[in-house]
């Protein structure tokens, strides 16, 4: 079973305005553009001779991006600090036409930059500015008020969390109370350092190595992946799983698979380029038709063929409807 084009199209046309909140570390991610054509004489090192720069959002900010890239209305909620790379931060999304309403200003930490060195087209280098730790109790404030704002309209919440301090305990018991009185499914995009923090969960999009760390047991084949997951699901009390596998595609775990086997998903993806970013896509268009109303497996499939697009590119990037359409185009006539 997969999505075919006419009603990958009609859910991307039911997503156009949902409104989603995301609360999470937001982020500046710059890019270094270069050749490299020789060794350092001062260590053995390539020199890098930048030929082009780029900087765009990133963290829960590129969800947002993403959010905004599929036609949904993202009520991002987060912290930054008004220096260089917040105030670049903000013009970001106010080029994208995304609210900052929900930000609230940190001024005992820098705006988090990932800086990444590109190379002939592989990453070579990356170089993480940032000060990670819970926030000052004025800045957790400003967390729970915004966040309490943004549920009170939205149709669901994602929790993009890096462990950078936006996502603390305190945060997470406002978001159990709040989504519980709203009936809000939220969806998290894990760190396994706060497994504790995602009790009772909608759902989580963990990678494969983070599905390993989680439920402290291998998860590479589809058997170990099986028993991870249910075991994840049953200690943590979450509702489902989507466990992105790189090559091998998606692992869906829901109400209805009980205690069988996820549903596995192939992956859509012909060319791979970059995958920094994909899981800010995949969770972004599955909330994204969640709220708009579909199931579960329409939600996966249409996040499945949004990763698709995404590893194609290079750097952090976003998916449009256009694009998936186009790539359902080729998917048929292949």
């Amino acid at each position: 079973m997969r999505l075919d084009r006419e009603q990958a199209a009609s859910l991307l046309r039911r997503m156009e305005g949902c409104k989603v909140a995301v609360l999470g570390d937001v982020m500046l991610d710059e890019y270094l553009f270069g050749e490299v054509n020789r060794i350092s004489p001062e260590a053995p090192v390539p020199i890098v001779r930048v030929t082009r720069e780029q900087a765009v959002l990133g963290g829960a900010a590129n969800v947002a991006a993403n959010l905004k890239a599929l036609g949904a209305e993202p009520l991002l909620i987060g912290t930054l600090q008004k220096d260089a790379a917040g105030d670049r931060v903000l013009g970001l999304l106010a080029g994208l036409g995304v609210s900052i309403s929900g930000l609230v200003l940190d001024t005992s930490r820098p705006t988090i930059i990932k800086t990444r060195v590109i190379g002939q087209q592989q990453q070579m280098l990356r170089i993480d500015r940032e000060e990670a730790g819970p926030p000052d109790p004025a800045v957790l404030l400003g967390l729970k008020d915004r966040l309490e704002r943004a549920l009170a309209e939205a149709s669901a919440l994602i929790i993009s969390d890096y462990a950078k301090g936006a996502v603390s305990a305190p945060v997470m018991a406002s978001v159990r109370a709040l989504c519980a009185a709203r009936n809000l499914p939220w969806i998290v995009d894990p760190k396994p350092a706060h497994r504790e923090l995602y009790r009772g969960a909608t759902l989580m999009t963990p990678n494969t190595k983070e599905t390993a760390e989680l439920a402290a047991r291998a998860a590479r084949s589809d058997m170990e992946v099986t028993v991870a997951g249910r075991e994840l699901m049953a200690d943590l009390g979450l509702k489902g799983l989507l466990i992105t596998r790189s090559e091998r595609g998606m692992a869906l775990f829901s109400p209805e698979t009980g205690q069988g086997m996820p549903w596995m998903i192939p992956t859509e993806a012909r060319e791979v380029y970059d995958v920094s970013g994909a899981g800010d896509t995949v969770i972004a268009a599955f909330s994204a038709a969640v709220g708009a109303g579909a199931d579960w497996r329409e939600a996966a499939m249409l996040a499945n063929a949004a990763a698709g697009v995404v590893v194609a590119k290079v750097g952090t990037a976003t998916a449009s409807p256009e694009e998936i359409l186009a790539h359902y185009r080729d998917q048929e006539a292949n």
